[in-house]
């Protein structure tokens, strides 16, 4: 008795299951961090919309007081370099704090400041 067209066909089956598992379950996961790093460096040139998402996403991750605030965005020039600078802030306390996030239209660079 020849077993190896019956091996051939266990191993071949066991091959497309494999790559069928594969292909289903698609890529991994994103986690935090990795939504935080795509946040931190988005991909220039940044438009208003992409600096948005960013935005929202370090405020979720960073600094989940501000979730849900409403923000202000605007482009800005300084020094001869555009950014997008969002701005989150929170006024019902006895003090104003908030986030700033600017972010630089041709580089992706972000910077934070948080006050006070």
């Amino acid at each position: 008795m020849n077993r190896f067209p019956v091996l051939a066909a266990v191993w071949t089956t066991l091959l497309v299951a494999g790559f069928a598992v594969v292909f289903l379950l698609g890529s991994p996961v994103a986690t935090s961090a990795d939504e935080l790093q795509t946040a931190l460096h988005p991909a220039p040139p940044v438009g208003q919309a992409v600096a948005e998402q960013s935005a929202a996403t370090i405020i979720k991750l960073e600094y989940p007081a501000f979730s849900g605030m409403p923000y202000t965005v605007r482009k800005a020039t300084d020094f001869g370099v555009d950014h997008w600078v969002i701005e989150y802030s929170d006024t019902t306390g006895s003090a104003p704090r908030g986030v700033r996030i600017s972010i630089v239209i041709k580089t992706g660079r972000v910077e934070l400041t948080a006050f006070p």
